[in-house]
């Protein structure tokens, strides 16, 4: 007796993906659990005594690899969001207060729109926080030059879009793997900084008690030094992310966390 088109689908079907335009979505409650398992992991890495490096904290590998190895339907950075979101309301931030959650939600979902290959929206959305940046009352001394590394974040926005479609595809490309996570991690960590220092020249430097002309002079020093924190921060996050996708890809009940078009 042959199945109807219903009944013959596995659990591996599922998926939001292109894959398979017939597969029926996933199951509410499966994509619930999904983003409530990578908000446990953010909390779990929030809370633990993790080190930084420089002034990023290794809490922010977990931007990488929900956003990437959860990427399907933006479940990662969903729950990246609400781990963080639930950390913050718990121990808010010394300098965001209970907006603190908003830099590692921003990475999250700059990294997915990248797995989307949505580079026109991402680009401007760079753009958008680099003009707000300069908008915001406490930055008005700091010099542009001092934000190279964010430019060229968003000039990169283009080749990670299209390493992306080279290695995501239905079948997984690992030869390109390694440099794609790295150049997303990278991308995304520096989104994850464009948003704090939004958020630092609106109202964190008045929580420290600085003026703006003290502002501008600590990005001074630090232009060159944070851009290789976010360097390292992203090949770490890297080396953890690319076994995990490889793991994810091969084993059909989980291969559709992962967008592919």
């Amino acid at each position: 007796m042959v199945k109807s088109k219903k009944e013959s689908y596995k659990k591996s079907d599922f998926n939001y993906n292109n894959e398979n335009e017939d597969a029926p979505p996933i199951p509410k409650t499966l994509a619930i659990t999904m983003i409530g398992v990578f908000a446990a992991i953010t909390i779990v890495l929030a809370l633990a005594p993790l080190p930084n490096i420089g002034f990023v904290n290794l809490t922010a590998v977990i931007e990488t690899i929900a956003a990437t190895a959860g990427s399907t339907g933006f479940l990662g950075a969903f729950g990246v969001t609400m781990g963080s979101f639930i950390y913050n309301m718990y121990k808010p931030s010394s300098l965001f207060l209970q907006a603190g959650f908003l830099t590692m939600a921003s990475g999250a979902f700059f990294i997915t729109m990248l797995m989307y290959r949505k580079a026109l929206i991402s680009a401007m959305y760079g753009l958008i926080l680099l003009g707000l940046f300069f908008l915001a009352p406490g930055n008005i001394h700091v010099p542009m030059w001092a934000l190279w590394d964010k430019y060229i974040a968003i000039l990169l926005v283009i080749p990670a879009v299209s390493l992306v479609r080279k290695t995501f595809c239905e079948e997984l490309n690992t030869k390109y793997l390694f440099p794609t996570i790295f150049l997303i991690s990278f991308i995304g960590l520096e989104i994850d900084a464009m948003m704090g220092n939004l958020m630092f020249g609106l109202y964190g430097y008045n929580i420290l008690g600085m003026t703006a002309k003290a502002v501008g002079d600590m990005y001074i020093p630090f232009a060159f030094a944070a851009a290789w924190e976010r360097i390292i921060v992203a090949f770490i996050s890297t080396l953890v992310t690319v076994p995990l996708v490889i793991a994810i890809d091969k084993n059909p009940k989980l291969r559709w966390l992962i967008h592919r078009e």
